[in-house]
């Protein structure tokens, strides 16, 4: 099974700065899921976050060149973290810098899916995150990819990934009921079958303080990929990914649509070699 996973700055920067914690522990699961024949490729914020490790900011800039700036120097130090905690497993990684600008054309669409499908089949993790050193948008809380949540869609749709998991800091998607008490309680919708504009309003939580992103922009992207035939989790990933993916009590499930699914099947039985693992 190839599958997607998705971490965005809210779990990897909590607090501004890396958790280091967590990244061992995730690195630690996805070699897990190596280990036992699954192909992963990684879509990962963190970049600023890990600038501002290095260069010692105690907060976020609010000039977008000091971003970029803190992105360029942190890619390599996130990268560096990547490399060494899954490579005590034994698992090579690979990165890849993307803007909208790559999904624009045919050829470039082309060129993207073949190199992740090159460092697949050679059983390496490829890591994949916004270039915001060129890409300022997402830095000016314009972003494209809303951080990374669309950019790991349209990952996922090149690669006819079997299932993304898009994880977050909160256990997935709430519906808000009134305890006729004049108070509220939230109650975890645990599986959509079709996203609606029901669902979309359900989504009602803003971007958080660290990530662009928000559950809205987490549902936007499930819509994309389950219309491809993906299915999606979205949940919290402080749980382990072996929870989040086998326990349907602990995260939302948004269902693969079956006429896209078909499509896919039919399309991988015409051309063997975009079959999916």
């Amino acid at each position: 099974m190839t599958r997607l996973i998705k971490i965005g700055s809210a779990l990897i920067s909590p607090s501004g700065r890396l958790d280091h914690v967590f990244l061992v522990s995730k690195c630690t699961e996805i070699a897990a899921l190596l280990d036992a024949g699954d192909r992963v490729v990684l879509v990962s914020s963190g970049a600023v976050a890990a600038g501002m490790e290095v260069t010692d900011h105690s907060e976020r800039p609010s000039e977008t060149l000091e971003l970029q700036l803190l992105a360029g120097i942190g890619q390599t130090r996130l990268m560096k973290y990547y490399r060494d905690y899954l490579g005590y497993y034994g698992r090579q990684t690979a990165q890849l810098l993307l803007t909208h600008h790559n999904f624009a054309s045919s050829s470039e669409e082309l060129t993207v899916s073949r190199l992740l499908e090159a460092y697949l089949e050679r059983g390496m993790v490829p890591i994949i995150n916004e270039n915001d050193v060129v890409n300022k948008e997402e830095l000016e809380h314009r972003g494209h990819f809303t951080d990374n949540d669309i950019l790991a869609a349209l990952v996922a749709e090149r690669l006819h990934v079997d299932q993304a998991l898009l994880l977050t800091n909160v256990d997935g998607l709430m519906r808000r009921r009134s305890d006729g008490n004049g108070g509220s309680t939230d109650n975890l919708v645990r599986t959509v079958e079709t996203v609606t504009d029901e669902v979309k309003a359900l989504a009602w939580g803003g971007p958080s303080a660290v990530g662009l992103g928000g559950m809205y922009s987490k549902v936007v992207a499930a819509e994309r990929m389950t219309a491809r035939g993906i299915e999606v989790i979205v949940g919290n990933g402080r749980l382990p990914l072996t929870t989040l993916i086998h326990k349907p009590d602990r995260r939302t499930v948004f269902l693969a649509q079956t006429d896209a699914r078909n499509t896919a099947s039919d399309a991988a039985a015409k051309d063997p070699a975009s079959a999916r693992r």
